[in-house]
């Protein structure tokens, strides 16, 4: 069956027709002429192929066919105009989905206080979101699986990216087995226990390994693990030295750890696409993270920034 060209401004005449019982209040409500509805009005009968009106003395009454008709203009002409509500709310950024992927130090530390004031903010936003390494995270919006991502930069030319933070990266061991002096910059041995490191291959190694490189440290690995819960965890239990964002090793239950010599500076970025304008929902997050981050600065060699204040 041949699905008829039906026009919208017909059924919207043709609602009104039933609304107010009569062609000439019909008219006037709708501020055109009589002769423009009724022809609107018979040209739509023509392409229904069914007869909208019959005569009752001098009055023109609905067929069954006609309320029919009528019956479903009232729920076309209603559902469109709350997908027009919708996708008004959706331009402004206060409903629809937000797909948010993050390193796992950004989901414990950087982002729970902007999450909470976003979706306080805005409730009727679907926020999903994604824990992984900064690899894959950058897979996903390649792939259109994230709108937004906090990642270990720098991410690249290929994507739009603002700073959210500095990461101090030390050495961290127990107490009673202090790698070295805070601030300490000289040579450093490895200790005998050996070392519980992110695994090779992530952007956080690479940094660690170059930088306990600078300290004159070779380490002798003996556990690697993508979480830095279970990396200060082998610390806590006097396993194995490790490197860790100071919060990390701040953080959680356990022996407190000693902090040893800095060994790197982990830049945090949001990133998107850089062939997209930066999601409504993402931009409102990014507002609510660099307000409560004094880091979080726009990376000028990534692209322009959709939103925010305090672009320069």
């Amino acid at each position: 069956m041949d699905v008829p060209p039906l026009n919208f401004r017909s059924l919207r005449y043709l609602q009104e027709v039933e609304r107010s019982g009569s062609f000439t209040e019909a008219a006037w409500g709708l501020g055109i002429s009589q002769p423009a509805l009724s022809h609107s009005l018979a040209e739509l009968a023509r392409r229904l192929g069914v007869p909208l009106f019959r005569r009752d003395g001098r009055r023109r009454v609905l067929t069954e066919a006609g309320q029919r008709v009528a019956h479903y203009a009232d729920k076309v002409i209603g559902q469109t105009t709350d997908l027009l509500r919708w996708l008004e709310s959706w331009e402004r950024g206060e409903v629809g989905s937000l797909r948010v992927g993050m390193i796992d130090t950004v989901g414990l530390y950087t982002l729970p206080a902007g999450l909470s004031r976003l979706q306080e903010e805005l409730p009727d936003i679907d926020l999903q979101l994604v824990v992984a390494e900064s690899a894959e995270l950058l897979s996903m919006l390649d792939d259109y699986q994230a709108d937004l991502a906090f990642v270990v930069g720098p991410a690249g030319a290929r994507y739009n990216s603002m700073r959210i933070t500095v990461e101090r990266m030390h050495v961290y061991s127990l107490a009673h087995d202090p790698p070295a002096a805070p601030g300490h910059t000289g040579g450093y041995e490895p200790s005998s226990e050996g070392w519980a490191l992110y695994p090779p291959g992530s952007r956080t190694r690479l940094l660690i390994d170059q930088g306990l490189a600078q300290l004159g440290v070779r380490p002798e690995v003996a556990l690697e693990s993508a979480h830095p819960t279970v990396l200060r965890q082998m610390a806590v239990l006097g396993y194995a030295s490790t490197v860790l964002p100071r919060q990390v090793a701040e953080a959680g239950p356990g022996s407190p750890l000693d902090e040893g010599p800095l060994v790197a500076l982990r830049v945090i970025e949001a990133v998107w696409r850089v062939d997209s304008d930066l999601d409504p929902r993402a931009a409102r997050l990014l507002e609510l993270v660099g307000s409560d981050s004094p880091d979080a600065t726009v990376d000028q060699d990534a692209g322009p920034l959709a939103f925010s204040p305090s672009t320069p």
